[in-house]
């Protein structure tokens, strides 16, 4: 490599969205380059076979058939299912403080399943091992100190010492992202003062293929299913979301208290909670870009938009970007248009701006319906979940909306 190397497209950030991104865009025909600060050998290692609660990511993905479809078209689907994921037929939805109760069933979409939980190292993985493949110039390894332009490109320094331009930048480094600071985009967000805790355990009834969640004045918990390359069907990793300091509460107890607390708060639906992994806790904020581009610079992913995990939607919105940014520069690639054109550009933003806002106002929409005590409110939302659960179309057309169905 070169002092100074220059690429059609520079993405930086390469987990689960960003290798994506560059994977796709370098099948289109551009010249792409990926930076991330991991050494490839580390994301390209296989996780050990599951026998045990601790052989689990405790970071995993509710993917929808929207983004199952992107992993099929780039190639990697075939790789991820071949490993250990979880198809879930059914999801049941309930408030811990009533009677009200909604349950999803994929036989009702005629579809073969609501979703696939997938730990997210697998997903990388596969990425990875895809990208090693392709035209794409991996840049692993190594840090990003700072963002330069000019008039013509624009690009990133590196920690030692080279320097990488492009038409076109794109950030997928997270939810903190520097590139999205130093550019000068401004966000609009708020804290939850919520935690969200996560972990694996091990169930002493099977989960049935069903994703799991219970919602509380405190904050909401998921048991989401898990598989192990055997088919043991007694596996779920955790997201429990609850207020901080009811959070500090629960993460200094020792796990038999710990798992107490898990299987009252489940009301035991999936029996005696047997083992628990080592727990992770990382605050909430909800975080909105007011503006996902700038001159030859674009936002994807967690970068643009962060939101509370209650309904597991963060991957498949960073995978809509993806999906438009895609369809956008393929056109303008045929077209002979320059990846920076302001126009396409502003094509993706507008595409995702209305929809990542509509997603992230439900969720805001349900943590304060959930969130409150008064018995005026709990009577609202369990005669509405109930009445929800009767009517198939309507229930079924939410459904289908969430999982990317046409």
């Amino acid at each position: 490599m070169s002092e100074q190397t220059r690429f059609d497209i520079l993405v930086v950030g390469g987990g689960m969205v960003g290798s994506a991104l560059a994977l796709g865009l370098s099948r289109q025909g551009w010249n792409v380059g990926l930076v991330e600060g991991s050494d490839r050998k580390t994301l390209l290692e296989k996780s050990a076979v599951a026998s045990g609660v601790e052989d689990f990511d405790p970071r995993v993905s509710a993917i929808s058939l929207a983004s199952q479809r992107l992993l099929e078209q780039l190639g990697v689907w075939s790789e991820i299912s071949a490993g250990r994921h979880c198809p879930y037929q059914a999801m049941t939805v309930w408030d811990g403080d009533g009677t009200g109760r909604i349950r999803f069933e994929a036989a009702e979409l005629r579809a073969p399943a609501l979703g696939t939980i997938i730990e997210n190292r697998r997903i990388v993985r596969a990425l990875f091992a895809a990208l090693t493949a392709s035209d794409v110039e991996l840049v692993d390894g190594v840090k990003v100190t700072a963002w330069w332009h000019d008039q013509h490109e624009r690009g990133i320094r590196l920690e030692d010492g080279r320097t990488l331009a492009a038409k076109l930048v794109v950030a997928a480094d997270g939810a903190h992202s520097r590139l999205r600071q130093w550019v000068g985009l401004p966000t609009r967000e708020w804290d939850y003062d919520q935690q969200a805790m996560v972990c694996t355990v091990r169930t002493t009834q099977s989960h049935r293929f069903t994703a799991w969640q219970r919602f509380s004045p405190t904050g909401p918990l998921a048991f989401l299913p898990l598989s192990t390359e055997s088919g043991d069907e007694h596996f779920c990793s955790i997201v429990w979301s609850q207020d901080t300091a009811e959070a500090g509460r629960l993460m200094a107890l020792d796990d038999d208290a710990f798992r107490a607390e898990l299987e009252s708060a489940i009301e035991r639906e999936l029996g005696t909670v047997e083992v628990v992994s080592r727990r992770y806790a990382f605050p909430l904020r909800q975080r909105h870009a007011k503006d996902y581009i700038a001159s030859g610079f674009a936002l994807v992913g967690d970068a643009a938009h962060t939101i509370h995990p209650l309904a597991g939607q963060g991957a498949n919105l960073g995978y809509g970007d993806v999906r438009a940014l895609l369809e956008e520069l393929g056109r303008a690639r045929k077209a002979g248009i320059d990846p920076d054109n302001h126009l396409v550009l502003a094509r993706y933003q507008r595409r995702r701006k209305g929809e990542n806002l509509a997603m992230m106002a439900a969720m805001e929409g349900f943590k304060q319906l959930f969130g409150r005590d008064e018995l005026s409110v709990r009577w609202l939302r369990n005669t509405g979940m109930r009445w929800l659960n009767q009517l198939g179309p309507v229930k079924n057309r939410i459904a289908a909306e969430a999982m990317g169905l046409d």
